[in-house]
Order: C-alpha cells, then structure tokens, then sequence
C-alpha cells in the first residue's frame, strides 16, 4: 500500500508585512466599531444628550486608534522603502512621518476635547 506523504510549507514573514496586517485589522475593526457607535449616537441623541455626547467621544477614541494603526501600517512599509537609500530619502521620510502623524493627531484632537 502506498504512504501518501505530506509536505509542510512553512511560511516565512517580515516584521513589516505583520505589522501591516496587525494595524490594518486594528484600524478596521476600530472604524467598524466606531461607525456602530457613531450610527447608535445618531439615534440616541433624541432620547438623552449626555448619553450621545458619551458615545461621540467613545467614536472620537476609536477612530484615533485606527488612525494610529494606520500610521504604523503605512510608516514601517515606507521605512523598507528608504532603509537602503540615501541619508535625504531617510530624512525626508523621517520628515514625511512626523507629519502624517502630526496632522492625524491635530485633526483628532479637536474631536478629543
């Protein structure tokens, strides 16, 4: 009788493509949620008014969240484009990322408060 033989493929990933992954199924289970809770304050905010302001900032932490995983998402790819390159392409990224991050917490922040 004849064995039938298996082989195991072992998959190998860069610390890039895992946090990629990570951030982005973070980032899109916080706006799914932070869509839910946006559409449940629309509702609600004809039954109680602190109860909606409650959820808006509930909305307003989700979406930062998602927007910080976005960041490392797109941050540590970018970062595997420049590693290589020049010490300008580097700068220039190191630039470049500070603001990203520096408008995506500007434009959250009057959320926040």
């Amino acid at each position: 009788m004849a064995r039938k033989s298996t082989t195991s493929v072992r998959e190998r990933h860069s610390f890039t493509e895992i946090c990629a992954f990570w951030s982005m199924t973070i980032a899109g289970c916080a706006f799914l949620f932070g869509g839910i809770i946006r559409f449940l304050t629309s509702i609600i905010k004809n039954l109680s008014e602190k109860t909606a302001a409650t959820l808006t900032q509930v909305y307003n932490i989700f979406s930062f969240i998602g927007q910080i995983a976005l960041i490392i998402a797109i941050a540590l790819p970018a970062y595997q484009f420049v590693k290589y390159k020049s010490k300008s392409w580097k700068v220039f990224y190191w630039i470049m990322l500070a603001v990203f991050a520096f408008g995506v917490v500007l434009g959250m922040l009057g959320n926040l408060i």
